[in-house]
């Protein structure tokens, strides 16, 4: 009886051995195919994949070097400027948006359908517009990552509401509570683990959309490092550019992770 307690804890030990697992898994994969074994040449040219030590040591390259005339850094940040208020933006605007549409009919009925049907627009097909109503600045680069995650996060926002038990909302009204209350105390808290899945699935896609955000018109961000070298078939620097974002992406996901157990350590769970 006295073990039971630390299963959970067991469980996630596992968990995290198996996650290390597949990255050496895939680690030595690459190594494989890419390292010369058995003769001079490898399985794969460098041209298509290049080997880890040729990867790292275009990393330590660009870090010292930078990429046409900017660090490796200022590259970095860019990126991270511009999905950061994109992200910040659509959170502010859309997670409110998508509370009140779960909580009002006539809301929902207004503002569901555009959100809708603008949900499965292809982002990118957008770029030409974007560049005449915004010009070639930051302003197009940042809206088209707006696009991409607004309807994922307000839909989102919408459902937790529309998810929250209504025997809680009934026994708080049993209670005396007012409107007001019952949206800050009840409503809102259980509505933000559906609010933190939306946030997760948004930072993946927003970091993709970082692609097309990088398409305008622009001389520095990571996804323009990358795209500017497979024009000049210099793949390294490609690899370099992705593994960037995949651990960027990752690492804000962590974060999300991390602040979503502080805050909703109730998830999962039936108060």
């Amino acid at each position: 009886m006295s073990a039971a307690p630390n299963r959970p804890n067991g469980a996630r030990g596992r968990a995290r051995w198996i996650n290390l697992g597949s990255f050496a898994a895939l680690f030595v994969l690459w190594l494989l195919i890419t390292v010369p074994i058995v003769g001079d040449q490898p399985l794969v040219a460098p041209l298509f994949l290049p080997s880890p030590m040729s990867v790292w040591n275009t990393f330590w390259q660009l870090m010292q070097n930078g990429y046409q005339g900017k660090t490796l850094a200022h590259h970095l940040g860019i990126s991270l400027f511009r999905f950061g208020v994109a992200f910040g933006l659509t959170v502010l605007v859309a997670v409110p948006l998508g509370l009140w549409m779960g909580m009002n009919e006539t809301v929902k009925a207004l503002l569901d359908p555009p959100i809708e049907i603008t949900r499965p627009m292809p982002k990118l097909a957008l770029l030409p517009l974007l560049i005449i109503w915004f010009g070639i600045g930051e302003v197009s680069k940042i809206v088209i990552i707006v696009l991409a995650l607004f309807p994922i996060l307000s839909i989102s926002a919408m459902q937790a509401v529309r998810a929250v038990g209504r025997r809680k909302v009934q026994a708080a009204m049993a209670l005396g509570a007012s409107r007001t209350m019952i949206f800050r105390l009840v409503i809102f808290p259980a509505s933000l683990p559906g609010i933190f899945t939306g946030i997760r699935v948004s930072i993946g896609l927003g970091v993709t959309m970082l692609v097309g955000a990088e398409m305008i018109a622009t001389n520095a961000g990571i996804a323009y490092m990358a795209m500017s070298a497979s024009d000049f078939l210099l793949t390294n620097v490609v690899i370099v550019g992705a593994l960037i974002m995949a651990i960027l992406g990752y690492l804000l996901d962590l974060l999300a992770r991390a602040l979503e157990n502080k805050v909703v350590h109730w998830g999962g769970k039936e108060g």
